[in-house]
């Protein structure tokens, strides 16, 4: 698939940066002292609110000169007070990777130990120690010990990356994609189905794309373990359904009706993993 292609293109390295887009996250903000635009290098007039501030990267300008800004935010890693409950392209831009670090760290430890552990998944770790294996990505980064040494349930482990995904601001399956996806799992021809999927997937922003990408070859791994570990791509999708696509609007209505249709969407993702991306 050509268009696959080309967005795996955009994925590759460009003086050690990822070309991940990213819009700068504007707030208000009253400086004190005398300050310029650093957009059109013109003064700042006023005493209080004379422009915006970049609340990632730190660039200040115009309020008006913000709506021509192009989309080149390069977040600053001081300014990321955490990873948990951090927009996902703005972390891997901070951290100049590929994947929130979270994702390949946690990946790497249930490959290594618990591929066919039942349930994996589906079973719960304790609470209690999955707020500590956040705090510890939190607190530490990349640097985070998440080994069997301190951690030997390895459901703790998935139990961490699962809140990781839950705690994003923007779901892994963004909202402005949620009712394309939706549409698409309402298809009953299954070739049909396929295409439409495929083509909801070159919408996402590409740190999104390839996160999911990342999982979903993962996940198809966990399958490739069922007999031992009893997890098949349907009950991957029971669980990760929710936990990857949440819709716009918050109502419960809406997510209890759409329920079939996100693990759906998530059980075509493993299942075809190696066509969709």
């Amino acid at each position: 698939m050509i268009s696959s292609l080309v967005r795996r293109a955009a994925l590759t390295h460009n003086d050690n940066h990822f070309n991940y887009e990213k819009t700068h996250n504007f707030k208000v903000h009253t400086f004190r002292g005398p300050h310029w635009c650093e957009y059109c290098a013109n003064f700042m007039w006023g005493l209080i609110a004379q422009g915006v501030r970049c609340s990632d990267c730190g660039l200040n300008v115009h309020k008006q000169c913000s709506k021509h800004v192009p989309n080149d935010c390069q977040p600053d890693l001081k300014r990321i007070k955490k990873v948990y409950c951090c927009d996902l392209t703005t972390l891997v831009k901070a951290h100049n990777t590929q994947r929130p670090m979270v994702v390949d760290i946690c990946i790497r430890e249930i490959e290594a130990r618990g591929l066919k552990s039942e349930g994996l998944y589906r079973v719960s770790g304790f609470t209690e120690h999955i707020e500590d294996v956040k705090m510890a990505f939190d607190r530490d980064g990349e640097k985070a010990d998440i080994s069997a040494n301190i951690y030997p349930d390895i459901n703790i482990i998935t139990g961490a990356l699962k809140l990781y995904f839950r705690d994003l601001p923007i779901p892994v399956i963004t909202y402005d994609t949620y009712s394309k996806f939706i549409e698409a799992a309402k298809i009953s021809n299954a070739d049909e189905r396929l295409e439409a999927v495929h083509e909801v997937l070159m919408l996402l922003p590409p740190a999104h794309y390839e996160t999911l990408r990342y999982l979903m070859i993962h996940l198809k791994k966990v399958t490739m373990n069922e007999k031992d570990n009893l997890m098949n791509a349907e009950n991957l999708g029971i669980v990760f359904g929710p936990t990857l696509m949440r819709p716009p609007e918050d109502s419960t209505l809406t997510t209890l009706h759409d329920m079939r249709y996100q693990k759906l969407i998530v059980q075509i993702l493993i299942e075809n993993e190696d066509v969709l991306f």
